[in-house]
């Protein structure tokens, strides 16, 4: 037998799967058999199950179990290694196919904060499109930490985050500003200040916040306790429309993206000041894993959004 039949043999005997795989795969990932489970859309049983039926044909422990999770043997990591590159290959492959049938030359996953889409990320991406019609983009709102762990582990081909995040392994590239300010009821004392506000000015009113999750939620707690305090979050939502509507009722003051405040200060019953703090000039970044593997569509989408070709310098 010549090694080409050897090594076909070998994939055979071990009953080894591209489902199993990817369900092993996400395991690790997620270090955990329940959000993989999630993740693919399956019971926690099957996932389980089809695991350790692969554990027993190869003949070794891939995963350690325990009360956390579960997270790779040696074995496993070494396993990883080799899927992490068969199933970029595979992606890549399907995402042609599809692309060609349906009769478009390249498709671009992009996921992007809250703040991107609330500013102008909606007509950047509108003006891709009119120069490049043959490249349909998806494009997928999530908070900033999970865009980063979706495009470390390859469901996200690009992302744009808040750039005040820590370093992740990821390629960061500067897109745009982005400065914060408050927003105050129309009745309300601050309201009747043009002067810029300090953080210190704000800090012990009543507070409209977001999801603890978000980069922004984290930053105002973050500068809150450096003062001393603890944000008075009268209410916490989901949305920069929900903090608006929020703040326009009366519940407190918050702290918005210019874009996502300043237009709407003339259709709503609110007041917008710029909060005079250095924190408060914020980057916006675009994030993905490498230039080699990132496609000739994402390319274009990156030189587009930030005015110049990046990958030829």
């Amino acid at each position: 037998m010549n090694q080409r039949s050897r090594q076909a043999g070998s994939w055979s005997s071990l009953g080894l799967d591209l489902v199993t795989l990817r369900l092993f795969k996400a395991a690790v990932e997620e270090r955990s058999f329940v959000r993989a489970a999630e993740r693919e859309h399956l019971a926690l049983s099957a996932v389980s199950r089809r695991i350790a039926e692969m554990e027993a044909r190869v003949g070794t422990s891939l995963l350690r179990r325990h009360d956390r999770g579960v997270e790779p043997t040696a074995a496993g990591e070494v396993l990883m290694r080799h899927l992490d590159v068969l199933f970029d290959l595979l992606e890549r492959a399907a995402l042609d196919l599809e692309a060609f049938a349906a009769g478009v030359r390249g498709y671009i996953r992009l996921h992007a904060n809250l703040s991107a889409i609330a500013g102008s990320l909606p007509e950047a991406l509108a003006s891709f499109q009119l120069l490049h019609p043959e490249i349909e983009i998806s494009l997928e709102e999530r908070i900033s930490t999970d865009i980063l762990h979706a495009v470390q582990i390859g469901t996200a081909d690009i992302g744009l985050v808040s750039g005040t995040l820590p370093d992740v392994g990821l390629q960061l590239v500067h897109w745009l500003n982005d400065r914060l300010m408050v927003v105050v009821p129309q009745a309300h004392p601050l309201a009747l200040t043009d002067a810029p506000l300090r953080f210190s000015d704000i800090v012990t009113e009543p507070f409209v916040g977001m999801s603890a999750a978000m980069a922004l939620q984290t930053l105002y707690r973050r500068e809150a306790t450096i003062l001393g305090e603890t944000l008075r979050e009268r209410v916490n939502v989901a949305s920069f429309d929900g903090v608006r509507r929020m703040v326009e009722a009366g519940f407190g003051i918050g702290i918005l993206p210019e874009a996502a405040s300043a237009p709407f200060a003339q259709v709503m019953r609110i007041v917008v000041r710029p909060l005079d703090e250095p924190w408060a000039k914020r980057s916006l970044a675009l994030c993905f894993r490498d230039r080699e593997t990132l496609s000739t569509a994402g390319r274009l989408l990156i030189t587009h959004l930030v005015g110049r070709d990046i990958f030829n310098t």
